[in-house]
C-alpha cells in the first residue's frame, strides 16, 4: 500500500492514478455534457476500484479549440461543467473517500481568448503585455515570412501572424499563443494559480 499521508511528498511515485476527462466522464443533469457533479456521483466506483488518485483533464473555462486545453481562466470552472462550489463538493467527496485530486494546470500557453492575449492584441509591438508571450518580428521583406521554421506540434507553421505585422508562436493550435516562461509577471502568476488551488484541496 502506497503512504499517501501529508507527510510523504512522493506520494504519487507508488499511487494508482486514475485519469478524468471532466467533459465526457458523467453528465448528472442530462444535458449531454459531463460535469464536476457527474465525477462526484462516481467517485465511489473509483475508490472501489482501489485508485488512490483522481487526475482531472482541464475544467476550466476553454472555448475546447483542443479539448479544454486552451485554457481562457486558470481559477474558475467551466459554467458547462459547473462552479467553484461543484469543485470543492467534488473534492470533498473525493477525500472523504481517500482519493487524491490532482488538476491539470497547462502552464504552456493560454486560450487565445484569454485577458492577456486579448490585451497583447491592443497593446502592440514592444509592449508589458507582449512579453508575456513569445512575439517577433517575421523575416524578409516587410516580415512576412514567419520569424523561424519551427512546426506546431498540430502540423503547420508553430507561427501566426497579427494584423500590426507581428507573428506569435504556437507549439499547439493557433488558438493556443505559447507563454513567455522567462517573465517574471509569469511566473509569479501561476504560483497564484497553483496557491488557489491547493487553499481548495488540490492534492498535486
Amino acid at each position: 500500500m502506497p503512504d499517501l499521508s501529508p507527510r510523504n511528498p512522493d506520494w504519487w511515485r507508488q499511487a494508482v492514478i486514475y485519469q478524468v476527462y471532466p467533459r465526457s466522464f458523467a453528465d448528472a443533469d442530462g444535458d449531454g455534457f459531463g460535469d464536476l457533479k457527474g465525477i462526484t456521483q462516481r467517485l465511489g466506483h473509483l475508490a472501489a476500484l482501489g485508485v488512490d488518485a483522481l487526475w482531472l483533464s482541464p475544467f476550466y473555462p476553454s472555448e475546447l479549440a483542443d479539448g479544454g486545453y486552451d485554457v481562457a481562466d486558470y481559477r474558475d470552472v467551466d459554467p458547462r461543467l459547473g462552479t467553484l462550489d461543484d469543485f470543492d463538493a467534488m473534492a470533498a467527496e473525493a477525500h472523504r473517500l481517500g482519493l487524491k485530486v490532482i488538476v491539470d494546470v497547462v502552464p504552456n500557453h493560454t486560450s487565445h481568448q484569454h485577458v492577456w492575449f486579448q490585451e497583447a492584441l491592443r497593446a502592440g509591438p514592444g509592449s508589458a503585455a507582449r512579453d508575456r508571450y513569445v512575439f517577433r518580428d517575421g523575416r524578409g521583406p516587410g516580415g512576412e515570412l514567419p520569424p523561424t521554421d519551427w512546426q506546431s506540434v498540430f502540423g503547420g507553421s508553430a507561427w501566426q501572424r497579427v494584423p500590426d505585422g507581428q507573428w506569435y508562436l504556437h507549439l499547439f493550435a493557433p488558438e493556443q499563443p505559447d507563454l513567455n516562461w522567462a517573465n517574471e509577471e509569469i511566473r509569479a502568476d501561476f504560483r497564484t494559480t497553483l496557491k488557489f488551488w491547493s487553499d481548495r484541496g488540490v492534492d498535486g
